[in-house]
C-alpha cells in the first residue's frame, strides 16, 4: 500500500535535511525558503537553548517523513 501525505500537515522533509529535516519540512509547510527558516531556528537555538533543542528533536521523533 502506498503512503498517501496530507499537504496541510507538518512534515520532515528528510531529501533536504541538515540535520532531520524538520526546517526544511516547516519551510515547504509555510512555502519560504529553506535558509529563512534555518536562519530561524539558529536565532531561537541562541535565544532559548533547551527549550529549542526539546522542540527540534520532539519533531523529528513526532513528524512523518515526506
Amino acid at each position: 500500500m502506498m503512503a498517501t501525505y496530507n499537504a496541510d500537515r507538518w512534515y520532515c522533509a528528510r531529501a533536504h535535511r541538515k540535520v532531520a529535516g524538520v526546517c526544511a519540512g516547516f519551510a515547504g509547510y509555510y512555502r519560504q525558503p529553506r535558509w529563512l527558516i534555518r536562519i530561524l531556528a539558529v536565532i531561537l537555538l541562541l535565544l532559548f537553548p533547551v527549550a529549542t533543542i526539546v522542540a527540534y528533536l520532539v519533531a523529528s521523533a513526532v513528524l512523518p517523513d515526506r
